[in-house]
Order: structure tokens, then sequence, then C-alpha cells
């Protein structure tokens, strides 16, 4: 393996290879390709939206889950 300090060194030469082994994202992601991870809405009162939203109880909390609308993730508490 490639000791750190070579592995910065390389990364101003030559930019490519860090990205390969720390396995970073390019800088520039077409918006077409990114798809954010939906958080957990958190509140009081948790309710399913659609016919695929489910609930879930873990560790004394209720979770809302839906299978087609990443959207309709829900937290209480």
């Amino acid at each position: 393996m490639f000791s750190l300090t070579s592995v910065i060194k390389k990364q101003f030469y030559f930019p490519n290879v860090a990205r390969t082994i720390f396995n970073v994202t390019p800088r520039f992601v077409p918006r077409a390709l990114y798809q954010p991870i939906r958080e957990f809405k958190v509140r009081s009162a948790v309710r399913k939206y659609c016919k695929d939203c489910y609930l879930v109880k873990r560790k004394g909390r209720v979770y809302v889950y839906c299978k087609t609308h990443g959207k309709h993730k829900q937290r209480q508490g």
C-alpha cells in the first residue's frame, strides 16, 4: 500500500491517483446523476401518507418508511 505522505505528494501531480485510492467523488457531479439521501422528518405525531407507507417500532421510537416515496420517511420523537 502507499504511505499517506506519498499519496498526498502524488495528489498534486496526479489528482486521479488520490481519487481512486480514497474513493472520493469528483468535484463536479452532473445534477441528473446526483440523488441526495433523504433524512427522516422528526415529528411529534407520525402517520402514513400513502398505501406503501409502513410503521416500524425500534428502540422506543416509531418510524415510517415508504417504498415508493422517499420523502414520506418520518421519525417520532
